[in-house]
């Protein structure tokens, strides 16, 4: 199978997209995406997630490892999509400026081939 640069665009989301289809995943099936932002303060992550929460959005707040004194407060945002670069990347940007708002940055994001292995960048 040839990569498809339309498709499978020369960056990190196109990356994973292309890791998932390289192992057989029908990316034409809807499935769970978690995207994870990361906040220094507990009260940043709270605020973030809650104004996440109104808008309708399945959220998780993560609290540190308490071995890790620069481990972050983690909001995972849980999106019900598509595994497509233009949607993904587009819900990340969002999700990236949203955070910025309280002080935080979006991570990255992950979820699972069909067989059921984490893929994520």
């Amino acid at each position: 199978m040839q990569r498809n640069p339309t498709l499978f665009p020369d960056d990190d989301n196109g990356d994973v997209l292309w890791r998932l289809a390289s192992a057989g995943d029908d990316l034409s099936i809807p499935r769970e995406i978690d995207f994870t932002l990361d906040f220094d303060t507990e009260q940043s992550a709270l605020d973030c997630g809650m104004f996440l929460f109104r808008n309708e959005l399945k959220v998780q707040l993560e609290a540190p490892d308490d071995e890790d004194e620069d481990a972050a407060w983690t909001v995972l945002v849980v999106a019900n999509m598509l595994p497509r670069h233009a949607e993904i990347t587009h819900f990340e940007q969002y999700l990236q400026d949203v955070a910025e708002h309280y002080a935080g940055h979006c991570t990255g994001w992950g979820c699972a081939q069909q067989a059921g292995l984490p893929v994520g960048n």
